[in-house]
């Protein structure tokens, strides 16, 4: 266990690196837009270009960079909670199939999201904005790598939950934690 520890410590760099490079996405896309709503009401002109930019690269990065974050983070919604009034071996079977069916949807998502990548870079996707075309192939990347992250991460769990005896939701999240959260917001 101290093995996968030790190899999921190394995996959580590339997670913080991907909130990293969304914080850095989220600020561009604040600092386009206010400047752009800034030079509208005072000079009557924009930034060129500004709004294509925002949607077609930062958002593509503030979105797909933090999905893994927030997927290992316990944000996204999980089917586990449906399923915590059974006995634990049940939980833990159930769980472990929960979790190979996520892996097996993300593993798609992250192999068609690929080859459009692929597709994408051969036939040279861009967009028009101020008379240029600008590549987009490049950030078309970023949706199986978040994907491809996921799996991962779900490879990760799924071992943590076959080598242990209790049911865990993510790498870090015992079933029974999450538990005693969830019913500290009812009462």
């Amino acid at each position: 266990m101290k093995k996968l520890n030790k190899i999921y410590d190394y995996f959580g760099y590339m997670k913080k690196f991907s909130l990293f490079l969304a914080g850095i996405a989220l600020f561009g896309m604040i600092f386009f837009i206010t400047i752009d709503v800034i030079m509208r009401n005072f000079s009557s002109t924009s930034i060129p270009g500004s709004y294509e930019i925002v949607q077609n690269y930062l958002m593509s990065v503030a979105s797909f960079s933090v999905i893994l974050y927030a997927y290992s983070s316990g944000v996204m919604p999980r089917i586990s909670m449906v399923v915590e009034r059974f006995p634990i071996h049940i939980q833990k079977t159930l769980h472990i199939a929960m979790l190979i069916i996520e892996l097996l949807l993300m593993i798609l998502v992250a192999y068609y999201t690929l080859t459009y990548a692929i597709t994408g870079t051969i036939s040279g996707f861009a967009f028009p904005a101020v008379g240029i075309l600008f590549p987009l192939y490049p950030f078309l990347y970023i949706v199986p790598l978040g994907f491809g992250g996921i799996a991962i991460e779900i490879i990760f769990t799924l071992i943590k939950n076959i080598m242990s005896k209790e049911v865990w939701i993510t790498f870090n999240k015992k079933q029974r934690e999450t538990d005693a959260v969830d019913q500290s917001y009812v009462t």
